[in-house]
């Protein structure tokens, strides 16, 4: 495994798409935030967990100059709160009808449980923490992926398509990630590094945009949204 103390500096341009992705992150969940506190809307409340991890990915390396950052047991626990909490606001609000409330909390639950299982794993150099991350990643994924398809054909909409390419891609950030973190990079690191910016921009200005003109997930937001 690399050595945490290597440092991998970030490139200018790869600053400037990082600074973007967390400003743009960090604006979506303060407005995610305030339409909870207006219309206290839960899927809203997840779903601004998931871009706030995003926005904190996006400023970390920058911060510090060093890409490796992103490879720490606490970066490695925050990291399943993206599809985690993105998978669980689609769970409370899509297509479970009654029972989804209970559904969702209970898939937080798990999330919740397996990203401490994650930062121990990691923080003791277990071989297993590859598959404890994809315990978490390859469900919520799923859902990320599925849910919003049955919605944009329940709804109506293609909207919550955008939703649906936005889970594809922030998962396989996400996966790229998560085992370059446990020690078995599915890439090279510096392919990750070079890739990891854009593919981040991408995929959370598909699921923001998914979000904000999905009628039933919409929130109100400067310009775009008022």
């Amino acid at each position: 495994m690399t050595d945490l103390l290597n440092v991998v500096p970030v490139g200018v341009l790869s600053a400037i798409v990082m600074v973007i992705v967390g400003l743009v992150a960090l604006l979506f969940t303060v407005f995610l935030v305030i339409e909870f506190i207006k219309k206290r809307k839960t899927p809203h409340l997840f779903i601004a967990l998931s871009f706030f991890v995003v926005a904190a990915a996006g400023f970390l390396p920058v911060i510090l100059n060093d890409f490796n950052s992103l490879r720490s047991p606490i970066v490695s626990m925050l990291a399943v709160f993206v599809p985690g909490g993105l998978a669980t606001a689609l769970i409370y609000d899509s297509v479970f009808g009654e029972n989804a409330k209970d559904h969702s909390m209970n898939y937080f639950g798990y999330v919740f449980l397996m990203s401490i299982i994650v930062v121990i794993t990691k923080g003791a150099g277990c071989p297993m923490t590859s598959v404890m991350v994809m315990m978490v990643h390859v469900p919520s994924g799923l859902f990320i992926v599925i849910l919003p398809i049955l919605v944009a054909k329940k709804d109506g909409e293609k909207a919550p398509l955008l939703v649906a390419l936005g889970g594809v891609i922030i998962s396989v950030a996400g996966m790229l990630l998560a085992f370059l973190v446990t020690g078995v990079p599915l890439l090279s690191e510096a392919t990750i590094f070079m890739l990891l910016p854009w593919v981040l921009l991408l995929g959370a200005a598909c699921l923001a945009l998914g979000f904000l003109y999905s009628s039933r997930w919409t929130f109100k937001f400067p310009v775009l949204k008022p």
